[in-house]
């Protein structure tokens, strides 16, 4: 018996529900089901708060032998003072107990030929999951189903069931979180006019997991070694470079893919992360078919004694990309890529920020919406905000980018409130960055000027500005002290008469 087990048996002794035990816990109800059904493991905090709600140690709730709890009584906390009589007639209860389950087992040793319910075979596929259930071994596998949802299995729903219209006639596509199984299938309708020979039907079109303990045919799970999965598919997987997007089952650096020519449009995918698999997916491809992971020598290829062959591979063809462009794909990438290593974030996070200088906001807004281009624009400055806090290369660049092409009107007011953002989050750091040499004296004048325009709307923020910058003019070397005395004079300087102000260190020294 798993922990999960444990904590469901203890909780229904006591007659309560999920939502009730979170409530004690102060714990949602959905980790609570996914306490239960092994799709999580309570930290050390929720086992003592688990055991002390339940009157058991810890040892007991993590190790607890099957058949020791009651069905129906609640479990009750132990006296503080027991004597040797408690222990006497604790092992007495355990010798009845061990007699009657030996009795009951030869009672019952013929029920598996005499049962009116015998388990299912697993069927002639590979392109199933099996797991040890409530009753034995259960499974599920991709196509049409005898039943209806759970399909036979002790699966339950740990979230709302999501429902969705098709374009086929009374069928519906329903997507199911069962904890540790994710389950996708259709419900096709019966309708007794237009087809009364074909009756109420379900068909599971997709079933993933993340979690150890449902395994392929092959015994393959989530945590089996690259060379488990080799030794058990050989050369018929197919090498596919990592999956991109924001709906990815799981980080991983690569996956295997399998199909079967006697499947049409069956598929498994095992995501392999450190050498290890990190998930399983299994899909019924539909109209892809056998090709959907034939390798193409681009991002699939072909195995060849275990090891991917690159012998025929082929670059795609590389489009050239201009600042812009580049600064808008390192944002998506940012936005919706699930499956980017640190290395990755950190590539993409530089182009954003480098090519700032460079971008032009014109082309930018014709890459957003034909409804609202304008969102594109304002989107992405709300990304750079909200990236905080900053290198101070970044803040240099941010300062550098204020005089980027097309960047006038609304679109230069909500820059400003940007460098003003970007001067609160480090006021020495972005005066120190007003300094640096390479930078014309212009840009420099404009960030000057649009980042006391922003900070003019933070009072607050902006005294914690001015204060910082007296607090520490002793931390800037003689260069860097003028642009924070010059930075410093056009904050506490109404907007008003800014324009009279100097423009340059050495014009307000003379």
């Amino acid at each position: 018996m798993h922990l999960g087990e444990r904590i469901s048996r203890y909780r229904k002794a006591l007659g309560i529900s999920q939502e009730e035990l979170g409530s004690r816990l102060d714990v949602s109800r959905q980790a609570v089901s996914k306490w239960e059904t092994g799709a999580a493991v309570p930290d050390m905090e929720n086992l003592l708060a688990l055991a002390r709600e339940f009157g058991v140690s810890v040892a007991e709730l993590t190790a607890t032998p099957d058949g020791a709890l009651p069905p129906q009584e609640a479990p009750r906390p132990r006296p503080k003072n027991t004597g040797w009589w408690v222990t006497l007639g604790g092992v007495l209860v355990l010798l009845i107990a061990m007699i009657a389950g030996m009795v009951y087992a030869i009672a019952h040793s013929n029920d598996g030929q005499e049962s009116d319910t015998p388990v299912s075979p697993l069927p002639e596929s590979e392109f199933l999951l099996q797991w040890e259930g409530k009753t034995g071994t259960e499974w599920l596998a991709l196509g049409e189903q005898e039943g209806f949802f759970p399909f036979g299995t002790s699966l339950a729903l740990t979230e709302l069931e999501e429902v969705l219209d098709t374009d086929f006639h009374l069928t519906a596509f329903h997507r199911a979180d069962c904890g540790a199984l994710r389950i996708n299938y259709l419900h096709m309708g019966y309708d007794p006019e237009t087809d009364p020979e074909a009756p109420e039907r379900e068909y599971v079109t997709g079933i993933s997991t993340i979690v150890p303990g449902y395994t392929t045919p092959r015994d393959i799970g989530v945590g089996s070694t690259k060379a488990e999965v080799l030794a058990a598919y050989g050369d018929d997987l197919v090498y596919c470079l990592k999956q991109e997007g924001s709906d990815i089952l799981v980080q991983h650096e690569y996956y295997y893919a399998y199909q079967s020519p006697e499947t049409y449009g069956y598929s498994l995918r095992l995501y392999m992360q450190d050498g290890l698999v990190g998930g399983i997916d299994l899909q019924d491809m539909m109209d892809e078919g056998i090709e959907a992971f034939a390798p193409n020598n681009t991002t699939r290829f072909p195995l060849v004694d275990g090891e991917p062959d690159y012998s025929q591979r082929q670059e795609p063809e590389l489009e050239e990309k201009d600042e812009t462009q580049r600064v808008y794909i390192a944002w998506q990438q940012l936005v919706n890529n699930r499956n980017l290593s640190a290395e990755e974030q950190y590539s993409c996070r530089r182009d954003v920020f480098s090519l700032l200088p460079y971008l032009d906001w014109d082309e930018l807004r014709q890459m957003g919406s034909a409804e609202d281009p304008d969102s594109t624009l304002f989107a992405l400055m709300r990304f750079i905000e909200e990236q905080a806090p900053y290198s101070s290369a970044e803040i240099l660049w941010i300062q550098m980018g204020c005089t980027a092409n097309g960047l006038d009107g609304a679109y230069a007011e909500r820059y400003a409130d940007l460098l003003a953002k970007a001067l609160f989050s480090d006021p020495l750091v972005f005066a120190r960055a007003l300094a640096t040499d390479g930078v014309d004296e212009e840009t420099k004048w404009a960030a000057l000027l649009n980042s006391s325009y922003g900070a003019d709307l933070y009072p607050a923020e902006l005294k914690t500005a001015l204060d910082t910058l007296d607090s520490y003019q002793d931390a800037f070397t003689q260069d860097e002290a003028g642009w924070a005395q010059l930075l410093r004079l056009y904050l506490a300087t109404p907007i008003n008469s800014r324009g009279e102000l100097p423009r340059t260190p050495e014009e307000l020294s003379s």
